[in-house]
């Protein structure tokens, strides 16, 4: 049992009972996260009135945590001058993933409830790519002139940090906004105070561009476990910062994203629970239809063998063994590579290395699985030439799936398509098929049908 779940019958009580000051001591010490798991246990108008106890800056933490189909449904609660204050105190990021993933005509209405400066600022990282670093940045961070004092900077820092989502980590930029440098604020404290910034920054700063894909961020700040990564415009100039709570989000959403390819199942746009019961079953049925096709193949096949195997009925017993086999190592061997290039752990130009390993893993894993297929034929069936058939098919089927399975995907990388299309049951239709032609050609040649 969750802990949170303890308070919930008690703040229910508290808000029927319209015992606002009870509710407001009580949520005043819980974490923001913490509230937005009890505010999911709420009815509608019980999360408005929840809501209302919260101070500003708390409200917009907490409004920033729910699910996007939740901020939905509270937003038609809320008056518009509660509306504007919560997008207000909400990070620049955490607004633009709001607005992004609300129906344009809710957008529309919530950005003329936005000053100028911010209704900008919004409307100028919405007018980033989908799923670029430019998208999920946010504007919020502390810039140091590389001239300036160290004295100077701290003032500075003092100053606007209340405003800034981090100030752990500050930017050095010149007059024309060019990112020159970096400076933690450990260094910044230590350094003596008419030091320059210049002289204690960190000239060799990891940087992203704008329209790079948000992974890469993900990948750089997982390498050198950074607290945040400057992002820069085409010119260099520094108009943003990807902070690690972003980078934790964005790892999952990808995660998710790869699974479900791996899968074969369209990525979803609401969660399990929230996506419509029809839309849910789209998401699966285009993939498995595109796969049954795919399949008839091997129904045609086994028509093309179809007087090798009345000559000998037994050689069916063995094809879903053949088949499962065949299909599963595929499977192994592909989720394998595919994650090793995720992670960035394989690159590209390592691919004969991978074949040559996954070639050697395969001939092995065949020759033992083959030996065990061997043993059970003549177990069942005391026929020795029939033994040898499907022994030495198993041990073939394996090596080439287990090689199929991990030259695909780099196949995939190499065409520049995302290599997590390459899913399980796709690579198990394949090796499907090519695990029928092998079969029934060693059959063929070894009991002369």
């Amino acid at each position: 049992m969750k802990w949170y779940k303890i308070f919930t019958p008690e703040l229910k009580e508290l808000i029927d009972s319209k015992n606002l000051k009870g509710l407001s001591l009580i949520l005043r010490e819980i974490h923001p996260a913490d509230i937005a798991d009890i505010i999911r246990e709420l009815e509608p108008t019980e999360r408005v009135i929840a809501f209302r106890v919260l101070d500003k800056t708390k409200i917009a933490e907490v409004f920033s945590l729910l699910d996007p189909e939740e901020e939905e449904e509270l937003l038609r609660y809320f008056t518009e001058q509660r509306v504007k204050e919560i997008l207000l105190e909400m990070s620049p990021d955490d607004r633009t993933q709001l607005l992004d993933e609300l129906p344009a005509s809710v957008v529309n209405k919530l950005l003329k409830l936005l000053p100028k400066e911010e209704r900008d600022e919004a409307n100028l990282l919405l007018n980033y790519p989908p799923q670029s670093a430019g998208r999920v940045m946010t504007t919020e961070y502390v810039d140091l002139r590389t001239e300036i004092t160290v004295s100077e900077a701290l003032e500075h820092i003092r100053k606007t940090g209340p405003d800034r989502e981090t100030i752990y980590t500050c930017y050095a930029i010149n007059e024309k906004r060019i990112l020159c440098g970096v400076a933690s604020l450990k260094d910044i404290i230590l350094a003596k105070p008419d030091q320059k910034i210049s002289e204690i920054m960190i000239e060799n700063v990891f940087k992203i561009n704008t329209t790079d894909d948000q992974e890469e961020a993900v990948k750089v700040i997982q390498k050198y476990d950074f607290l945040s990564l400057p992002v820069v415009d085409s010119e260099n100039r520094l108009v943003g910062i990807i902070t690690v709570d972003d980078i934790l989000d964005i790892a999952e959403e990808e995660a998710t994203e790869d699974f479900h390819k791996m899968a074969a199942i369209q990525l979803p746009e609401e969660k399990y629970f929230r996506s419509g019961f029809f839309k849910h079953l789209s998401g699966r049925v285009v993939w498995l239809f595109v796969l049954i096709l795919a399949a008839t193949i091997s129904g045609k096949l086994l028509q093309k063998y179809s007087l090798a195997l009345s000559s000998i009925i037994a050689l069916a017993y063995f094809i879903p063994m053949l088949m499962g086999a065949g299909g599963n190592i595929g499977s192994q061997s592909s989720t394998l590579v595919v994650r090793a290039l995720a992670t960035g752990e394989l690159t590209l130009r390592q691919w004969w290395k991978v074949l040559v390993r996954e070639t050697c893993a395969g001939i092995v894993i065949g020759a033992v699985l083959g030996t065990t297929a061997f043993f059970i034929a003549i177990i069942l069936l005391k026929n020795t030439m029939l033994g040898i058939t499907v022994g030495i098919s198993v041990t073939t089927v394996v090596a080439v799936g287990n090689l199929a399975g991990a030259a695909t995907p780099l196949i995939f990388r190499y065409l520049r398509l995302d290599p997590a299309i390459v899913s399980a049951p796709l690579i198990t239709t394949i090796i499907d098929v090519t695990g029928i032609i092998i079969y029934f050609e060693i059959a063929k040649r070894i009991l002369n049908i």
